[in-house]
């Protein structure tokens, strides 16, 4: 059965997936993420998120997480850039109470004063293990020099001064505003008997109230380099130009251009820095798309000693991408991207974020044939085409954490 969508009489989207499989994931979907948040709001999409787990009018926090774990289950949530999701796994026959965990969890949690400040601490505390991870520091200062004075430059967790902030009315007010019918979807991927799915969901929302569909801003790309003394035994270096939105029409071109730059053992960037100049142990490239904008680059660790040698290597690596792409680097790109693609149609949970995703952002679901027949089309003149776009002319940002602090904000492609 192919996926298939249905819209209830309150407007709330029902994304059905229907395949032969011995388990069931059940997903609340909002297309509301940290970008949603104002100056004085950072981290309250996160902060919401917790707390939808501590206490509803009809359970408290141990009983959310024991009655899924009892039959085995799994519940679980996370916030991103633009989405929001809650989620559970389980066999196909305890569907019932997941989607009365997950209702529960979304119209009725209470908030408790206890609990806000008790999370409060486990947030702050959060913040303060990412800060201590260099990986991760380092990207949240590439996100902010990218993206400047913006909501989605922002770190999704917040800081300790905003998290400190919030209160039980400042999550409703939050809560109130985006947690409709306009901006969910609820996902089911598995075996399930369609009719008694629907019933359960109508019986479990029926008192989901309506609201308007949240908007996001226009996303505006900037230039910058950054450089933070540490005492680490490695530099963390994150480097890239604006990528693609998840709109683009060229955004599979990208992906096959990422694998061959820098994914996987055999790229252009692993090849050359770790196994011929030994200048690091891990190098990879990357791409995040948005609404409209993206990103495209690569991180890299290495000795402080060797860090100029790598960054030279690398720019020159993607300056003579344009020359060196074979169609042995084009075959290898596209087996990747199929086998990846393929493997995870055995996952219903991995089916259901594609699915919910692709219907946020493009209002349709594309089948596994046409995914696979897109990707089979890859040229090398397209990813020609691509480079020329992301590397004429480029805003470069780079960001550094290491135990030295030099100056590389001349560094150009």
């Amino acid at each position: 059965m192919t996926a298939k969508t249905i819209t209830l009489s309150n407007g709330l989207t029902i994304l059905l997936d229907h395949f032969n499989s011995n388990t069931l994931s059940i997903g609340l979907w909002l297309n509301v993420g940290s970008v949603n948040e104002n100056n004085k709001q950072l981290g309250i999409a996160h902060m919401l998120e917790h707390m939808a787990f501590k206490g509803t009018k009809n359970r408290n926090a141990f009983d959310i997480s024991k009655e899924i774990e009892d039959v085995g289950g799994d519940i679980n949530a996370y916030t991103s850039k633009e989405n929001t999701a809650y989620y559970v796994k389980l066999l196909p026959s305890n569907y019932e109470l997941g989607i009365e965990i997950l209702s529960d969890i979304f119209l009725n949690s209470t908030f408790p004063k206890e609990e806000i400040e008790r999370e409060r601490g486990v947030i702050i505390s959060e913040i303060g293990q990412s800060n201590d991870m260099p990986d991760d520091k380092v990207f949240d200062k590439f996100y902010s020099l990218a993206y400047q004075n913006q909501s989605i430059g922002k770190p999704i967790l917040g800081t300790k001064v905003s998290v400190g902030g919030f209160d039980k009315d400042d999550l409703k007010e939050f809560c109130n505003q985006n947690y409709n019918p306009s901006n969910l979807i609820i996902g089911i991927s598995g075996k399930f008997d369609e009719k008694k799915i629907i019933n359960q969901i109508k019986k479990n929302f029926k008192f989901l109230k309506s609201g308007d569909k949240s908007t996001k801003p226009k996303y505006k790309w900037s230039s910058g380099f950054h450089s933070e003394k540490k005492d680490l035994q490695q530099a963390h270096i994150v480097f890239g130009v604006e990528g693609l939105s998840n709109l683009d029409k060229q955004r599979l071109d990208l992906s096959a251009l990422s694998i061959i730059l820098g994914g996987g053992m055999s790229s252009k960037l692993f090849q050359e820095i770790r196994e011929k100049k030994g200048l690091c142990y891990s190098i990879f490239s990357f791409q995040s798309q948005f609404l409209s904008s993206g990103i495209f680059g690569f991180y890299s660790a290495c000795n402080p000693n060797d860090l100029e040698n790598l960054l030279d290597t690398s720019l020159n690596e993607i300056k003579n991408l344009s020359k060196n792409i074979t169609n042995n680097d084009l075959d290898r790109a596209k087996a990747q991207l199929s086998s990846g693609f393929i493997r995870a149609q055995d996952f219903t949970f991995s089916r259901l974020e594609r699915n919910v995703k692709s219907l946020f952002t493009h209002s349709k679901m594309f089948s596994e044939d046409y995914i696979l027949k897109k990707i089979s089309e890859l040229k090398i003149s397209n990813l020609l085409d691509l480079y020329d776009r992301l590397f004429h002319e480029p805003k470069t940002v780079l960001s550094i954490i290491g135990p030295d602090q030099k100056d590389f904000s001349n560094l150009n492609l």
